[in-house]
Order: structure tokens, then sequence, then C-alpha cells
């Protein structure tokens, strides 16, 4: 009887310690830094100082683009994103929701309004066609990397809120 006890004890300790340590442990920001793919947006992050990505304990869903996406943005749109830290905030913001949504619940969602603080930016769309899962028109490439404050879901094109039109001198 004291066997079963202790057995039963152990294993009443055991399981709450192994999920605690199954828990993600880097941040949506250290996990997309630790990746070679996102060093664009990491520095876009950074620009943009964006706290929540940091260290806020979240959840967050992040729609992440990869270097390739950011390469598919016209060279003079991406300076004028990176050289202006408001525009750069936006546009880091259009691309993180509130809460955790794994990529199979995204359908359900339809759509949700981003972090970004722009007025006039739209509601992010979610779908699913055949088996693609979809981001307004980015297509969902890496489903699912957790991070301790959220999900990351890697995305095919960079997502831009609606911008003021550039300053004339």
């Amino acid at each position: 009887m004291k066997t079963k006890v202790a057995l039963l004890t152990l294993i009443m300790v055991l399981i709450p310690v192994g999920l605690l340590l199954a828990q993600p442990t880097m941040t949506i920001y250290d996990t997309l830094k630790a990746n070679d793919n996102y060093k664009t947006l990491v520095a876009l992050i950074d620009r943009a100082n964006v706290g929540e990505v940091h260290q806020m304990p979240g959840p967050f869903t992040i729609f992440a683009p990869d270097d390739a996406a950011f390469a598919k943005v016209p060279p003079d749109t991406l300076k004028r994103i990176m050289d202006d830290p408001s525009i750069a905030r936006n546009v880091a913001y259009f691309h993180i929701i509130p809460g955790k949504y794994m990529v199979k619940d995204l359908p359900e969602l339809k759509e949700c309004k981003s972090l970004c603080p722009t007025a006039a930016a739209r509601p992010l769309q979610f779908s699913k066609v055949d088996s693609t899962y979809l981001v307004n028109d980015a297509t969902i490439i890496k489903p699912d990397m957790e991070a301790s404050n959220g999900i990351i879901q890697g995305i095919d094109m960079v997502l831009i809120p609606p911008m003021a039109p550039p300053k004339v001198p």
C-alpha cells in the first residue's frame, strides 16, 4: 500500500513539473532572432521598438514574413518603412493580433483587428483554401511556431497597413 501511495505521489509531482519543462521558454522575439530566416523582421521590430514582442507575457499571434517576403517589397517602400520608426511600428503591429491562435483555428476566427494603432488599418482576414491557410493574401508557410508569449505563423509576404503619403519637401 505504501508503495502505491509513494508511486501515486511521485506521479502527481512529476507530471506538473514535466508540463512546465515542456513549455517554450523563448519569447516570440527570441524565437525569431534565433531563426536565420527572419533577420529583416527582427530589424523591423528593433527599429519599431515593439515591446510586446520583446518581453510582454501576451499571448500574441504574430504573422511573421520571412526574409524572402521582405525581398518582394519594393526597395523604396522598404527604405521608407525602415527609416521612419512610426511607420515601422505600424507595420510591425499590423502583423500582431492579441491571443494565441493555432493555424487550424484561424478560419473560424475569420477576421481580427491587429494591434496596429492606425485608425485606417483594416482587420486581418483569415481563410483556408484546400489545404492552404491565408491571412489576407499571404500564405502561412511555417505554421504554429510556439513561444513563451504566443505563437508565430510564418508567412510569405509582408502585410502593409495603409500608410500616409510621403511628405513633400
